[in-house]
């Protein structure tokens, strides 16, 4: 695993994209919450919120009816991030958001290995020789599954599900009843028998793996119903692989987050830095570009800030971007960058329930949004702004050398931009007309250049400068 390197302050994340300078837009809509949502299922049943990459698997691999309800949110194990649920328990790698990525954990496998070294040493652990005709034999672990086990198994996702068996069918005592089981790597199937008829059921081992942890007991809280409470959208067209690949880690890393109410969300101390799978891209580090780990989190930070300042909400710490950056100007002087492990991000949590932060990003048209789900409270957002001053000129175009591109190329990674200071004001009043936040946005910009990347074989125009 790659750690993050420094990201922000005197480095900016780059797009590629080109943008009239000229142009200074508006602050439109603090918020519309009244479009489509990405999609959160809340489960009265247990009080929690299934969304994101772990819904589309629950979804496409059979639902409740497999997996039984979510138990918990999601929580950060780790290098992962899992989902409990009655009979599973999901994972993904800090920072992976696609479907294929996701597994199920090796349940059945982990209660097996509880069971004592003489009962593993039973008929039913032991392995057979001469499997049924009728019966499905698995070499890699000895077994066989046959009648309606074989039959369950076979309809309901068979090995990418339940995985290989680790016994024979027998009986066990399972809450007082002797129950016909077999278990699997990831489940134990039960066989019920009621007015003659055998039913197949999944045994509740996500619950049982759940509650071995003590520890994980707060996550089974109950959340209240929630609605969309603020959503932003940013757009990263232009990007590069490795940004693109860098928003996506950063936003699965942060996606599911829940702020308790009064508690203060920090952007740094939400984040796994250490078991994410950043790549290197472009960045600024002294006014010079160079290879980075982790270019791309600006872009997530910046979203995450947009949407807490649209629903209303405290903004504690926020750090602008050192250089007008092509992605952000739609609204200049609204954006908000973070420096591992000193430059964070923060806002406070000040209504009266829970806050859960849901990402959800589409490479396929390079936007990138993030939704804040609560309790709605009444307050409203207004912005005046943003004030455009002080502007300065771009100072003399930069060509920096670099030897690892094709000969004859070159590649133009900055648009010059002039400097500026922005400022915008932000008022927000409570259902009853107070006043809770009026904040006033200042930016300072650096003027900027050119800056050009050329390969082999290139020779800069006269009157740059050269790196």
């Amino acid at each position: 695993m790659k750690r993050l390197a420094i990201l922000m302050m005197t480095l900016i994340c780059l797009t590629g994209a080109v943008a009239d300078p000229r142009y200074i837009p508006q602050i439109y809509a603090a918020v519309d919450v009244n479009q489509p949502s990405v999609g959160v299922l809340y489960y009265s049943e247990t009080g929690q919120y299934l969304h994101g990459t772990f819904r589309h698997y629950y979804e496409e691999k059979g639902g409740t009816a497999i997996f039984g309800l979510p138990l918990t949110p999601i929580i950060s194990d780790g290098g992962l991030r899992v989902q409990y649920f009655e009979r599973a328990r999901f994972e993904v790698p800090v920072g992976h958001d696609a479907t294929s990525e996701v597994l199920l954990t090796r349940i059945g496998a982990h209660f097996v290995d509880q069971l004592s070294a003489e009962d593993r040493a039973l008929p039913p652990f032991a392995g057979i020789a001469n499997p049924g005709t009728d019966s499905l034999y698995f070499a890699q672990t000895g077994h066989s599954i046959s009648n309606s086990f074989r039959d369950f198994w076979q309809k309901n996702g068979g090995l990418s599900i339940f995985g290989y068996p680790l016994s024979e069918d027998f009986f066990q005592d399972i809450n007082g009843d002797s129950v016909r089981v077999q278990y699997f790597e990831r489940v134990r199937l039960e066989a019920h028998i009621s007015h003659n008829q055998v039913t197949v059921t999944i045994g509740d081992l996500g619950k049982a793996l759940l509650y071995e942890s003590p520890s994980l007991a707060p996550y089974t809280t109950p959340m209240p119903g929630l609605q969309r409470v603020a959503t932003a959208t940013t757009s990263y067209k232009g990007a590069g692989v490795a940004k693109q690949t860098n928003i996506a880690r950063a936003g699965a890393m942060i996606d599911g987050t829940i702020v308790p109410a009064g508690a203060e969300f920090s952007f740094l101390k939400s984040s796994n830095f250490a078991d994410t799978d950043f790549v290197e891209g472009y960045g600024i580090i002294n006014g010079q570009l160079s290879k980075i780990i982790g270019g791309g989190l600006c872009q997530v930070s910046t979203t995450v800030f947009r949407s807490a300042s649209n629903g209303g909400f405290g903004i504690t710490l926020r750090v602008p971007h050192t250089y007008v950056v092509t992605t952000y100007e739609d609204i200049l002087g609204f954006d908000a960058t973070v420096l591992e492990p000193t430059v964070d991000f923060r806002f406070v949590n000040d209504s009266a329930n829970p806050l859960l932060l849901v990402v959800h990003n589409e490479p396929e048209h390079m936007r990138f949004t993030v939704e804040f789900w609560g309790v709605p409270d009444g307050r409203t957002v207004h912005y005046d702004g943003p004030f455009i001053s002080s502007v300065t000129k771009p100072g003399t175009p930069v060509w920096q050398y670099d030897p690892t591109m094709m000969r004859g190329s070159t590649r133009q990674l900055v648009i010059g931009r002039g400097g500026m200071k922005v400022s915008y004001v932000r008022t927000v009043n409570s259902a009853d007309g107070n006043v809770l936040h009026n904040d006033n946005f200042l930016t300072s910009y650096a003027p900027w250049y050119n800056y050009v990347m050329y390969g082999p074989g290139v020779v800069p125009p006269a009157g740059v400068r050269l790196r």
